[in-house]
């Protein structure tokens, strides 16, 4: 399921259409996840435009109750938001109409008991050599063909991406 134009439809809209029950206004604060992919559409140079991207994520996200992982290979992106629903739907409108993104495509939105990523306000990786591993591991040797991962291998790679890098956060704390 695509966003919704950029005409005014609001999240009862869009996630109604996905087959997401939004049956009660107080359903908005339960805990809820979205996964989705978009392309990039600034130049590949624009490196640091993805760490600002990350970088005001995790402020209004850590303001908004939001947590999740962004990945990027090359040109695209693949994101979970998790939080109230609410919160979450919000925040994906905003990606919607955000220009830096096109076509943004949800993978799945569904209800969740815990968090998968409970201690990242916006944990994010930018796929490099180092991690191609780990890639891999998941089936992933080429480009990231992003409209053909599940949900389950989305939150699964990005669970592994996120380990690696608080050991590599780890790692240079301690000097090594």
């Amino acid at each position: 399921m695509r966003c919704a134009p950029k005409n005014g439809l609001n999240a009862l809209s869009i996630f109604g259409a996905l087959g997401v029950v939004i049956a009660h206004p107080s359903s908005r604060n339960a805990m809820f996840q979205i996964i989705y992919h978009s392309r990039y559409t600034v130049s590949a140079s624009g490196l640091s435009t993805i760490r600002d991207i990350l970088s005001v994520s995790e402020t209004n996200n850590y303001r908004n109750g939001i947590t999740g992982f962004l990945i990027f290979d090359k040109s695209s992106f693949v994101q979970v938001l998790e939080g109230e629903r609410g919160a979450v739907e919000d925040t994906y409108l905003r990606i919607c109409n955000d220009p830096r993104h096109s076509r943004p495509t949800v993978i799945e939105a569904r209800d969740m008991g815990d968090r998968a990523f409970p201690d990242w306000a916006m944990g994010g990786f930018i796929r490099s050599p180092e991690a191609q591993d780990i890639y891999a591991r998941h089936g992933l040797t080429g480009g990231l063909e992003a409209s053909s991962l599940t949900a389950d291998q989305v939150i699964g790679l990005a669970q592994d991406l996120a380990a690696s890098e608080q050991l590599r956060q780890a790692r240079r704390t301690l000097g090594r």
